[in-house]
């Protein structure tokens, strides 16, 4: 696995402590995180206006993925040349994000009809998500 050094000049951006810090907390964690757990797992080291200009900074980048989660919080993740397109399970007791992949075949079928609702709608669509939402199994640590 790639460093957070290397990770920036290989996108020929500056490397300074606040982008090196984030990439390292994103890096460190599996799963997508939320603003405010990533800004919990830094410790205060990054100052809230500094963690949303270098989160800014990663997604002109192309390294950086953001999207809502049920509770319409931010929610971020790092994209890298080895992170293979995926979809994300959702557990509304404890919060948690997973990552997940679908069968290449569903994926084959999904751009498909992507491509139908393109001609049909004139429309050029750039990103797909698919969100599954439900509760994490008795398992689950997290979970109550």
């Amino acid at each position: 696995m790639k460093d957070s050094k290397q990770i920036l000049s290989d996108h020929k951006v500056s490397v300074t402590n606040p982008r090196i810090l984030v990439i390292e907390a994103l890096l460190e964690n599996n799963n997508p995180l939320t603003v405010d757990e990533l800004q919990l797992k830094l410790k205060n080291k990054v100052a809230k206006s500094t963690l949303y200009r270098v989160l800014n900074d990663l997604k002109k980048i192309n390294i950086l993925n953001e999207f809502t989660n049920p509770e319409n919080a931010t929610v971020v993740e790092l994209l890298l040349e080895d992170d293979s397109h995926h979809h994300h399970l959702f557990c509304s007791d404890c919060g948690e994000i997973i990552d997940i992949q679908m069968g290449d075949e569903f994926e084959r079928t999904l751009s498909k009809e992507i491509k139908r609702l393109e001609k049909k709608f004139n429309f050029s669509i750039e990103d797909h998500r698919l969100e599954l939402f439900g509760k994490c199994t008795d398992l689950c640590e997290n979970c109550s």
